[in-house]
């Protein structure tokens, strides 16, 4: 396991502002520029007749998380009420803004929203960001994640609506904060508390939604840390993202030029005893190699038209699963005794001139594997015609 690199100069005023001393936040009553949209209030101590004690985002951010978050720094706060509705994609939007000495700098925004698993839109920019590797799992009690930079948690159907067995995606709770993809820059300093605050934020966060929608049930509390992901390097020969028997094409095994490196001779991946399972291979901020295994039966539905209409047919003659594969995408969604899973494989970038192959090559292998490992094996699956 290697160590991370130092945090970007963007970033690190931001860490000196987290080290500062924490006092009882300030709200500062002005609000610059235009609101949010309807139903967008701005609030501080006793303004718009707010409860004095009311905290931020529907009540649901104390002072110690706020504390955590921000430091000492004011803050404005820009809140939608709340909406319910079974079908709705947009229930609500808080976004707290750090007032600095030379104006506006860091920023928390949180939505409450049903992700689209009818049309997929919500298939491929809301995983880069909310499904990558840096996000460290809630627990097998609390379907979510948490990076030092974002955190999402996944409400209970039965307490918002829709059909996670049929097409509806889940209503999630996410926070983020900053750029996204910029987890590694916190590794060094603070990593472990910031992540653990963001992960008790939007515990904190959906527990205040759910009984705002009339909703009894009760979430366990978030964890006292989270750890960090796993980084580490890969010798040639051993699997990617430590899946068993998962191998590289026999083109790639060929020793690279003089000065050259190795492809995808490291990885970064998330916790195995998940419902979200996911690796990036090929080291850098842009990898070349994701390998996904959702098990969330939501969230499996946000996958379901790559998996219908992503390209040539995947299926397996002994199962009721279906898939597509094309250069950029493999997906595979099977059905299990857990129930529906989904299985993905994304290629970003060629490597020293190979062609685009890799999700065609890496599928039938990582289905067989990771079904293997989650009880829902043997998945042996072939690709037939093009849609």
């Amino acid at each position: 396991m290697r160590n991370e690199g130092k945090p970007g100069p963007l970033w690190r005023r931001a860490l000196r502002a987290l080290r500062r001393p924490g006092v009882r936040n300030v709200v500062v009553a002005g609000l610059a520029g235009a609101l949010l949209g309807t139903g967008l209030t701005a609030w501080g101590s006793g303004a718009f007749d707010r409860e004095v004690k009311a905290a931020p985002c529907w009540g649901g951010l104390g002072d110690e998380t706020l504390k955590g978050l921000f430091g000492d720094a004011r803050f404005i706060v820009e809140e939608q009420r709340l909406m319910q509705g079974v079908r709705e994609t947009a229930l609500g939007t808080c976004r707290i803004t750090e007032r600095g000495e030379h104006g506006y700098e860091d920023q928390l925004t949180v939505r409450v929203h049903r992700l689209d698993g009818l049309r997929g839109m919500d298939a491929h920019a809301w995983p880069a960001e909310f499904l990558n590797p840096y996000m460290t799992p809630l627990g097998k009690d609390l379907p979510g994640m948490a990076s030092t930079t974002r955190a999402w948690l996944a409400l209970p159907a039965r307490c918002v609506g829709g059909d996670a067995e049929d097409r509806d995606g889940p209503v999630v709770v996410d926070l983020s904060m900053g750029p996204a993809n910029f987890d590694d820059d916190w590794a060094l300093e603070g990593g472990d508390v910031r992540r653990t605050t963001m992960g008790r934020a939007v515990v904190e966060t959906a527990a205040t939604v759910l009984r705002s929608l009339g909703c009894s049930t009760t979430l366990p509390a978030p964890p006292a840390t989270l750890g960090n992901t796993v980084e580490e390097e890969r010798a040639v020969g051993e699997p990617l993202c430590g899946v068993k028997g998962l191998q590289l094409p026999a083109s790639y095994a060929k020793k690279p030029p003089p000065g050259g490196w190795a492809p995808f001779g490291g990885h970064r991946r998330s916790g195995d005893d998940a419902l979200i399972r996911v690796c990036d291979a090929g080291g850098g901020s842009m990898p070349r190699l994701r390998l996904t295994t959702v098990t969330h039966p939501g969230l499996v539905n946000v996958f379901t038209l790559s998996a219908l209409r992503g390209g040539g047919r995947v299926v397996d003659a002994g199962g009721e699963g279906f898939g597509s594969v094309n250069a950029a995408r493999a997906a595979y969604r099977a059905v299990c005794p857990s129930g529906a899973v989904i299985f993905l494989v994304e290629q970003s970038d060629n490597v020293q001139g190979h062609p685009y192959d890799l999700t065609a090559a890496l599928l039938p292998g990582y289905v067989a594997a990771e079904a293997e490992r989650i009880g829902c094996g043997p998945l042996r699956i072939r690709f037939g015609e093009e849609d």
